[in-house]
């Protein structure tokens, strides 16, 4: 008898077929949160973004990381914290709010938030805050 698959092929199987799946479903490319609202101030010690982000699908979310890049005027990174959501599970449709905080500097003229799970790798974002 001719063997077709060896023991370590075999063991790949699972991973591919959940890939394959995965990508064919797009379950890859749906977006997972809803960016709702953000503000920004900042003291002579800190700069504080706060914000509020929806659930948009239909499962809970659990174990997010929230990661505030603050940039200067051209888009290069200053400084990047990592936050958490006040809600951990957040439920399907459901909003919570987060906060991230840094030490007060110049050179900081703007952000950009992403969100991440542990062991999900990066939750895709639908920007829907209101221009200011």
């Amino acid at each position: 008898m001719k063997r077709v698959f060896s023991s370590k092929g075999m063991a790949l199987l699972p991973a591919l077929a959940w890939l394959l799946l995965a990508v064919g479903s797009g379950w890859a490319q749906r977006q997972s949160m809803e960016l709702l609202d953000t503000k920004i101030s900042a003291t002579q010690d800190s700069i504080d973004l706060v914000g509020q982000v929806k659930n948009i699908t239909t499962r809970p979310v659990e174990g997010v990381t929230v990661h505030c890049d603050f940039q200067d005027a051209g888009g290069k990174s200053v400084r990047v914290i990592q936050g958490r959501l006040e809600t951990d599970p957040l439920p399907p449709a459901k909003v919570s709010q987060f906060k991230c905080s840094t030490p007060y500097s110049a050179a900081i003229k703007r952000f950009n938030v992403t969100f991440s799970q542990v062991f999900g790798g990066p939750l895709l974002t639908k920007d829907s805050r209101k221009p200011s």
